[in-house]
């Protein structure tokens, strides 16, 4: 009995110890793993941040890297067209995903791949054009004739009773025709196929003011109207909201929603846009005015901007605003400054140059400033992308649409006669 309990007894010892020393080995095997881990995570981690800082060169790159040559990828020649006739007046229009050419004996649109998708005929004095999105309206400035197009071709024409001093036009077709005569003025309303509609604001130049601009929102229903009058020696400004929805129904019978005169007071808003359906801009001599029309039966200034400077050119599209002023820093050596704001007016950037433009346009995220035959681009963020001379005269430019790689982007240039498309790269 003793012998079996000594002998279990040095069994559980051999047991013991071989637990033991395999513990050991399972110990030595994990520092072992546990060293040998460290150069690879240290290696992994090294690979990571090398990673990081190539993708986040090659973005600074992108982002900061200026093109420096062109080529021409198609050109469409006016005067090579069957047809053409020499016109004394050209003016180009950013419209749809082209160019829109206006003369005084007709129209044309030409996409972003060249195509003339239509050409509309007429005779105009004055021609005066108006767009949004895929429409345009184009009216004899001083007659009674304008026509209405989108983007497939005409799709009415119309007759006002007075002559037309301005235009403007929805998104989807419906025209707002500023027209007038000596002693007021009136806007009609007409539908895409030139049917007009029973809407008409009336107002008397020796009461009402002078409607200065007007501005339709892209869905047709909220209509800003600036109007100027003389008070004592001091011009008084307002700027007045209408809307022909069920909404405008419920504000009388002048479908009036918002008004606003305190800010412009003894200043002069020349020019009206609605960005979207929802903000709107004023532009006046002392600043620029952004409007929310978010709540439709009040509409709100959001933020006004005094800009003391003298404008020199503004420019928007759907998501921007931008102005060109004299520069008043008597520490900067260049004679002008670019701002752009966001349609609420916030600001995107603000830039001092000293290119001699003649020419200022937004479309997408660039900006294009122009002359003769120079033209400088800028993104969103105040980089200087492009900064060279063409070969052709600049009288308008637009992007394609296409996203600019690091091979390049595409526009689209109007000229005399012209319009080509151009690869920066």
């Amino acid at each position: 009995m003793a012998d079996s309990y000594r002998e279990n007894r040095k069994n559980e010892l051999r047991r013991r110890v071989v637990d033991t020393e395999t513990l050991r080995e399972r110990e030595h095997k994990k520092h072992e793993e546990r060293q040998g881990r460290r150069p690879r995570r240290f290696l992994v981690f090294l690979l990571i941040m090398i990673t990081v800082m190539v993708i986040a060169a090659g973005g600074f790159y992108l982002a900061h890297r200026q093109f420096r040559d062109f080529s021409v990828n198609w050109t469409v020649d006016f005067t090579a067209q069957e047809g053409a006739i020499d016109s004394d007046y050209e003016e180009y229009y950013i419209y749809a995903d082209g160019l829109l050419k206006v003369t005084r004996d007709g129209a044309s649109y030409i996409n972003s791949a060249g195509k003339t998708m239509w050409n509309q005929a007429y005779e105009m004095s004055h021609p005066y054009a108006a767009v949004n999105g895929d429409y345009c309206a184009i009216g004899d400035q001083g007659k009674t004739t304008l026509f209405i197009m989108n983007s497939s071709g005409t799709t009415g024409q119309a007759e006002t009773h007075l002559p037309i001093s301005k235009l403007s036009v929805s998104g989807t077709g419906v025209v707002y025709a500023l027209i007038e005569d000596s002693a007021a003025s009136h806007i009609t309303v007409f539908t895409r196929d030139g049917a007009a509609l029973d809407i008409s604001i009336k107002s008397i130049l020796s009461g009402d003011g002078y409607p200065v601009d007007i501005s339709v929102s892209p869905d047709g229903t909220e209509l800003m109207v600036s109007f100027v009058s003389l008070e004592g020696g001091t011009i008084q400004n307002k700027i007045i909201f209408y809307n022909f929805d069920e909404i405008g129904q419920n504000a009388g019978n002048n479908r009036v929603v918002g008004g606003f005169t305190e800010d412009f007071t003894g200043h002069l808003t020349g020019r009206v846009h609605f960005s979207d359906d929802t903000y709107a801009q004023a532009f006046y001599d002392g600043g620029i005015a952004f409007f929310s029309t978010k709540v439709l039966t009040s509409p709100e200034l959001v933020n006004n901007v005094a800009i003391p400077e003298t404008m020199r050119a503004i420019a928007y599209s759907g998501d921007y605003v931008g102005v060109v002023t004299l520069n008043s820093d008597e520490n900067v050596q260049e004679a002008y400054k670019l701002t752009v704001y966001r349609s609420n007016g916030q600001t995107v950037f603000s830039t001092a140059f000293s290119f001699n433009m003649s020419g200022f346009d937004i479309d997408g995220d660039k900006v294009f400033l122009y002359n003769d035959k120079s033209l400088r681009i800028y993104d969103m963020s105040g980089n200087i992308k492009f900064d060279e001379n063409l070969d052709i005269t600049v009288s308008k430019v637009r992007g394609t649409g296409k996203l600019t790689t690091p091979l390049g982007m595409d526009i689209l240039v109007g000229s005399s006669s012209l319009v080509e498309s151009v690869k920066i790269k």
